[in-house]
């Protein structure tokens, strides 16, 4: 998946160096002007951001539903069932102590 993460960082750096690549020939040629060029790529980067971060949080969720179909637990679901242990194995102790 980091891996996936990573391919994905790097087509988005490329694509980028093109698209500003673009831009500056369009701008050489007098298509566009450097403030139009300059808002462009501002738009295109953020919602290249936008999708980036709806990509996570859809990894994120993928990831989490493959653990759970594997019934595997989250290091937060261990922590949190560790301290539930703990917490009942005080009252226990409190409740019925034996020199343990």
């Amino acid at each position: 998946m980091k891996k996936t993460m990573l391919a994905g960082v790097g087509m988005a750096v490329v694509t980028k160096d093109k698209v500003l690549s673009s831009f500056d020939e369009l701008v050489e040629k007098g298509r566009l002007t450097k403030e139009e060029a300059a808002k462009m790529s501002d738009k295109i980067i953020e919602e290249g951001r936008e999708e980036t971060e709806k990509a996570k949080v859809e990894a994120s969720k993928l990831f989490n539903d493959m653990l759970h179909r594997a019934n595997l637990v989250t290091k937060d679901q261990y922590d949190a069932l560790a301290t539930r242990v703990t917490e009942l194995e005080g009252r226990l102790h409190k409740e019925f102590p034996n020199g343990d």
